[in-house]
């Protein structure tokens, strides 16, 4: 039996923005964004990056690559400018040691966490007060073998129930325990390298949960999480530092 708390698999309500952005320490916000955004848009986002940020967008070879980067990169920068009664241009980010991104905020008592993850033209932003969070989302109709993916990386119980299931449901079964064990890593902090000790169970017809952390016991037992099938092109996954917490989604609208 899992440690691990597991919420609803669900497509949730997504509300209008908050007009105040104010968020409780009980509270997660999950702002759901797409980056395909017109040309002139576009160019407004890119105002708000930082020249480091402008230099990376450069670097990409594909246009359309390009203006998402921009779009998700200015998103967050007006989502997080608005928690912060902050203007979006002046706010600077710091990277851990497995390059989680957070606030410089001069109020160290009371901290404003956040988490990204973007898959195609969706992106995903998780926002909290005092308490790590971790978000993944994952594009469905991707043409990769992810039964192949799961016979290298998987536990040999996860790999039977992937197996056992028909080629659209086997996509689904995969992503659903790799955005858990993407989100407990982004949560935590311990990037990519603790993918390969996160168990889950995996269900065909309901939500995967986290099972096991290999080589740390008890590591599960202050999370909890929440899966989300965005249906039908994309599965994500939110892992939350502590149980005394309730979920809001919110649909961001660029204009």
């Amino acid at each position: 039996m899992s440690v691990f708390s597991e919420m609803c698999h669900s497509e949730p309500k997504w509300d209008s923005p908050p007009a105040d952005f104010t968020i409780s320490d009980n509270e997660v916000h999950l702002w759901q964004a797409s980056l395909d955004q017109s040309c002139s848009r576009i160019q407004e986002l890119e105002q708000l990056l930082c020249p480091a940020e402008k230099l990376r967008a450069g670097k990409f070879v594909f246009d359309k690559h390009r203006r998402r980067f921009i779009a998700g990169r200015g998103f967050l920068r007006n989502i997080l400018g608005g928690y912060l009664n902050q203007q979006a241009v002046n706010l600077e980010f710091s990277y851990g040691p497995q390059g989680k991104p957070a606030l410089i905020s001069p109020n160290i008592h009371d901290k404003l966490y956040f988490n990204v993850s973007h898959s195609h033209e969706m992106a995903l932003y998780a926002i909290s007060r005092n308490r790590q969070v971790g978000v993944d989302v994952e594009y469905l109709r991707t043409k990769q073998d992810v039964e192949n993916i799961a016979q290298r990386y998987f536990y040999p119980g996860e790999c039977e129930v992937i197996g056992s299931l028909s080629a659209e449901k086997k996509k689904e079964a995969f992503f659903k325990a790799w955005t858990l064990k993407e989100a407990y890593a982004k949560a935590t902090g311990e990037g990519l390298s603790v993918l390969e000790q996160v168990e889950t169970s995996l269900s065909p017809d309901g939500p995967a949960t986290l099972l096991n952390v290999h080589g740390n016991s008890g590591a599960l037992a202050h999370w909890l999480s929440r899966q989300i099938h965005l249906f039908p092109d994309y599965m994500a996954a939110l892992v939350v530092e502590g149980r005394d917490w309730h979920l809001r989604c919110v649909m961001h609208n660029p204009d």
